[in-house]
């Protein structure tokens, strides 16, 4: 029995409001979202889940509302905390090259990898043989891509770090992980 989880990172959000929580889409955004609407409308989705902060729910919200479904809100679908960045040049390629690394306050690559792996190992439980979408983001989307395919590196990771939104399909056989596919949702390509 194979359970299909489709994260489906954030549109373009309005990078000025510096509130992880409350940040919103851009207008770009607002129309761009609804390309994974388009890509999934015809995709038996039995669950929308989402990270929290209101640009993924955003992200998410026309999905749920075509399918009739509630937005569910799983916390460790969030970004990654990034913490008091004051001197850190480059943080997340700092990270990518040292998965242990956190500014103070704030989560390294390794910790938002165990967490989004252990929430997504959740769903698989929770849903056994459905299809769930989820609202999420690019770093922490990149550190469960980088966990099922260990070469996607850094580089990789600056070619989908302007995709918004950018959609990755996790297929499980049982609690088996099977296969992930990334995808661009204005293309339809797998990339």
């Amino acid at each position: 029995m194979c359970t299909t989880v489709y994260f489906i990172r954030h549109a373009q959000s309005d990078g000025s409001v510096k509130n992880e929580m409350t940040r919103p889409l851009t207008a770009q955004g607002m129309a761009d979202r609804m390309t994974a609407v388009e890509y999934l409308k015809d995709v038996p989705v039995s669950a929308v889940c989402s990270s929290p902060y209101l640009r993924a729910v955003t992200t998410v919200q026309p999905l749920a509302d075509c399918l009739g479904l509630p937005v569910v809100p799983v916390w460790d679908f969030r970004e990654g905390e990034t913490g008091d960045t004051a001197g850190i040049a480059d943080l997340r390629q700092r990270q990518w090259h040292d998965r242990t690394f956190a500014a103070p306050g704030g989560e390294s690559f390794a910790q938002v990898q165990r967490r989004v792996v252990q929430a997504l190992l959740a769903l698989v439980d929770q849903y056994p043989g459905g299809t769930v979408a989820v609202g999420c983001h690019g770093m922490m989307l990149s550190t469960l891509v980088q966990y099922f395919r260990p070469e996607f590196d850094y580089a990789a990771y600056q070619k989908v770090r302007g995709l918004m939104p950018w959609i990755v399909e996790v297929v499980f056989e049982g609690t088996d992980f099977c296969s992930l596919r990334s995808i661009d949702p204005f293309t339809g390509l797998e990339i």
